[in-house]
């Protein structure tokens, strides 16, 4: 579980966009410090925060990892259109 509690970890999203353009994270994935690919489906978007200057927008997301269920934070940059994994709450 180690090789996830950095910061920023950039990850290969699938979300789901409706008609007025909110944004619903469903599942990432991304490699781990060892190469190894991890996949996590999100249980459960817990709040979203749009950036008070509209560059982003903060999902808290519940999801379980490695068998235990955990909370994180992914960023999602509307200039760049990337995810990151920004943290993981332990």
């Amino acid at each position: 579980m180690e090789s996830i509690l950095c910061v920023n970890i950039p990850v290969q999203m699938i979300s789901c966009t409706d008609t007025n353009g909110k944004i619903t994270p469903l599942r990432f994935r991304f490699r781990d410090k060892t190469g190894e690919l991890i996949t996590v489906t999100i249980d459960k978007v817990l709040s979203e925060n749009q950036d008070k200057n509209r560059v982003g927008v903060n999902f808290s997301c519940a999801a379980v990892i490695h068998g235990a269920k955990k909370t994180f934070a992914l960023w999602y940059s509307y200039f760049t259109h990337e995810w990151l994994l920004s943290h993981l709450y332990v």
